[in-house]
């Protein structure tokens, strides 16, 4: 790893002419990491929020938890005085599929760049990363300076720190703007904690401390294992949408009962993969037809009745395509579309709009 000043703690040097942006994977991450930079600079800082958040509270409806967290933004950034703030909107737990998320945003416009790192035990963290040093390789940016802040684990190499001591509270009151994330750990005390942690650490008794790593370039990423970080993402989700699947037919709430208020008699079924199998099991000898399945991999299913056609134009009319292979539904949403398909729908949206 290419850390610069690993082996000498400095002090993180900002400067009034500095343009700073701030990358958060969720709405909060930004406070809970470089809260102290925000109520220290708020003049000179753009904070930039990569997802929607909406998996931030699990025993709520995604969609009104996306809403909150949008708010809850909206307040903290009121407060801390930042006017120059943007969420970007992807779906919270697929950060990892949007690596480029950065690609045609001029990063050039900032002298230093913070963001979460690749170890801090969240994918969409680790994405995050990875995209700020995407775009800066596609914009063969080298100046602007890149520094990692740490939410959920301790980072491995600390090169900077910042004493926070004169606006530790004014940063907690801005991580308590997300109230529905105090729900499930005090973020504001494990921030409080940390910052004093850090300042014990380099000898400064009574005092809080936010803590840097500072890469220089890319080959930081050599120790990120993305293909497995994409794995996991995509395995998280596949358990969030069994889960969520099971406690709505454990409460009464049938995919059948849904489609039908939908409107949808006659549905095709793309994935022949877990899912897409268990859906077409609860479907069968219902008033919803599966007339069809779409795989690219899959050449027949276990039923005579059930034909298997690779997405292409010209097939059978159907009310609605359920999408089972939810991690990559963007992409077969745009496709199927472009092959004059109706009614594409991700089977994880299908469950949440069940919720209601």
């Amino acid at each position: 790893m290419n850390y610069k000043g690993a082996v000498d703690l400095l002090i993180l040097d900002i400067k009034e002419n500095d343009r700073i942006l701030v990358v958060a994977p969720h709405p909060d991450d930004e406070c809970i990491g470089a809260g102290g930079i925000l109520a220290n600079y708020p003049h000179i800082c753009k904070v930039l929020v990569l997802t929607d958040g909406r998996q931030g509270q699990g025993d709520e409806r995604p969609e009104l938890v996306k809403a909150v967290r949008e708010a809850e933004l909206a307040g903290e950034m009121e407060a801390a005085g930042i006017k120059d703030y943007r969420m970007l909107g992807y779906e919270d737990g697929t950060l990892m599929k949007h690596t480029d998320c950065l690609n045609h945003m001029d990063l050039s416009a900032f002298t230093k760049i913070f963001v979460t790192g690749i170890h801090d035990g969240h994918a969409d963290h680790t994405a995050a990363c990875i995209s700020v040093f995407y775009a800066l390789r596609k914009q063969n940016l080298q100046t602007v300076e890149v520094y990692l802040y740490e939410v959920h684990s301790p980072l491995r190499v600390v090169t900077h720190i910042l004493d926070i001591t004169d606006v530790m509270e004014s940063k907690k009151k801005l991580i308590q703007y997300h109230n529905s994330q105090l729900k499930n750990l005090p973020y504001d005390q494990l921030a409080r904690c940390m910052a004093e942690y850090r300042a014990i650490q380099n000898r400064m008794p009574g005092r809080y401390v936010e803590a840097y790593t500072y890469v220089a370039d890319e080959t930081y990423l050599e120790d990120a294992s993305i293909e497995i970080e994409q794995k996991l993402q995509k395995s998280t989700l596949f358990y969030w949408v069994l889960t969520r699947w099971m406690e709505l037919e454990i409460s009464g709430k049938s995919t059948v009962q849904f489609l039908k208020r939908c409107g949808y008699q006659r549905i095709a079924v793309y994935g022949y993969a877990e899912l897409g199998k268990l859906l077409c099991k609860e479907l069968l000898n219902t008033d919803i037809q599966v007339e069809y399945i779409l795989d690219k991999k899959v050449k027949q299913t276990e039923r005579e009745d059930l034909p298997v056609y690779v997405p292409q134009k010209g097939l059978p009319r159907v009310d609605a395509v359920v999408v089972t292979a939810v991690y990559y539904f963007d992409d077969i949403e745009a496709e199927l579309l472009q092959m004059d398909f109706h009614n594409v729908i991700s089977f994880r949206k299908l469950l949440e709009m069940n919720e209601d």
